[in-house]
């Protein structure tokens, strides 16, 4: 069944959709029971047949990873297992997926934000602190 994304979204996203999506390879990435989340089950075979098809994700396992915080993604550990999801990251609602990139593009502003300010107070101070006279 062909999707339908959403426009102006990520490719990160969509090729997440579509290789969790994809039957054939269920035995090693597929939906979780709940629907709302897929799991890495054999991550050798993963890395081995998955990543090398798919320049989204990147050279190692370890940056995927670290991309999918990044887009949103939660981390869920079971037994022998990864589990990532996100309460946007639906199946058959690919749609959904414009609202998980809002939110970490927002949270991606807020953190500059964030360093930005924190670095121009520790200037204020720095400064108050050169002017101090003892």
């Amino acid at each position: 069944m062909v999707q339908k994304f959403p426009r102006g979204l990520s490719p990160f996203y969509i090729r997440v959709y579509e290789v969790v999506n994809d039957p054939s390879s269920d035995s090693i990435i597929s939906w979780s029971k709940s629907y709302d989340s897929f799991i890495i089950w054999n991550v050798r075979e993963f890395r081995r047949k998955i990543m090398p098809t798919c320049v989204e994700f990147g050279r190692s396992f370890s940056w995927f990873l670290s991309k999918l915080r990044s887009y949103g993604f939660k981390k869920f550990t079971g037994p022998g297992q990864l589990e990532f999801g996100h309460e946007y990251f639906v199946v058959d609602q690919p749609g959904l997926l414009k609202y998980m990139m809002n939110e970490a593009l927002t949270a991606k502003r807020n953190a500059k934000i964030a360093k930005a300010k924190a670095k121009r107070d520790r200037v204020q101070v720095e400064g108050l602190l050169q002017h101090l006279q003892i």
